[in-house]
């Protein structure tokens, strides 16, 4: 994805975040139960951080026969022609992605043929003829919030500053999209640029914030295919947002942000000291806990420690939690990609 610096975050992080809670079955089809928080006071918004695991069902599943370029040719597919067309060519806005079961690499499907998809420029290297690929539909604004099944405050004259916001950083078009409820287009969900935005995308590299203005906290239930793949998601420079794919709570440790080598995961700090280190940030309800992996012993051995210097290896993180990433190294920031877990289902 193309490198963005997320000027928005400042203002989050002064602010403060209040990270979703989540729950899940343990079933390959299942539902999340995510918190989003009330406001700090009158005209104070606070803001969630929702870090979707659930996926669509699959649209087609087979292998790669041959391939052209950015062209994948799919073995004994039918496909309705045009089906996975992106939605928009300016800005890109894209509906469908092919992923390999296998190390969870995606790519958007920018048209399709009866027999093959055309991914975006470049993406289609590192597809290999003969391998796996699932098609699958982006998650939605609508697949997520239905017709703002959670209730969120809502406008009824097009002003999204007397609502509460829904965020998405777009790496795509390095844009931000804001969309609010209201019902002056005659749906639920408006784009900033007064678009209708029920079926706007949410790419699996998004994370979701929402900036509660209203009071109370609210409930989103959220039904879908638990991911069992997980994602590979690039991780820029400066500042990103991740979801993980992980449903349940789990760990620094378990989610392979650390891999001992600088060009495939975060950087370590070999004396202790965390500006030298990537760091990784999880905010719950406002209050932040930073964490780097040091491979230098703080005490409990090398490994996850935050930023008081407590080992954090095994500290559980939220369900679902959004990721603040910061690649700030002064040795190595170089985009790397992340290769994050999918889901782990009981038989």
């Amino acid at each position: 994805m193309k490198p963005y610096i997320f000027s928005i975050f400042a203002a989050f992080i002064a602010a403060g975040f209040a990270q979703a809670s989540v729950t899940a079955t343990t079933t390959p089809v299942g539902y999340t139960t995510t918190t989003i928080y009330s406001n700090y006071g009158v005209g104070a918004p606070k803001t969630s951080v929702i870090g979707t695991s659930l996926v669509n069902p699959t649209e087609w599943a087979g292998t790669i026969a041959s391939k052209s370029g950015d062209t994948l040719t799919l073995t004994s597919a039918a496909l309705t022609s045009g089906a996975f067309n992106e939605l928009s060519s300016s800005p890109e806005v894209f509906a469908y992605y092919i992923i390999t079961p296998t190390g969870g690499y995606w790519a958007h499907i920018v048209s399709n043929t009866a027999t093959s998809v055309t991914v975006q420029t470049g993406y289609g290297a590192s597809f290999t003829v003969g391998e796996s690929v699932v098609i699958r539909r982006h998650l939605t604004i609508t697949d997520v919030f239905g017709n703002n099944s959670p209730g969120l405050l809502s406008d009824t004259v097009g002003d999204l500053t007397t609502a509460d916001n829904i965020i998405l950083i777009d790496e795509v078009n390095s844009a931000n999209v804001t969309i609010f409820p209201t019902n002056v287009l005659g749906g639920t969900w408006s784009t900033d640029g007064f678009a209708d935005a029920a079926n706007y995308p949410i790419y699996p590299d998004m994370g979701i914030q929402v900036s509660r203005l209203g009071t109370g906290d609210l409930s989103l239930v959220h039904s879908g295919t638990v991911n069992t793949i997980g994602n590979q998601l690039t991780v820029h420079a400066n500042t990103n947002l991740r979801p993980n794919a992980i449903p349940v709570s789990t760990t620094l440790t378990a989610l392979n942000l650390y891999t001992g080598n600088v060009a495939t995961g975060v950087a370590s700090s070999d004396s202790g000291d965390i500006t030298q280190a990537d760091t990784v940030s999880v905010i719950v309800n406002g209050s932040s806990s930073n964490y780097f992996y040091s491979t230098v012993d703080l005490g409990s051995g090398p490994g996850w420690y935050d930023d008081g210097f407590a080992f954090a290896g095994t500290t559980p993180l939220p369900a679902g939690a959004g990721l603040i990433i910061n690649r700030t190294n002064p040795t190595n920031s170089s985009p790397f990609v992340w290769v994050a877990p999918g889901a782990t289902v009981a038989p």
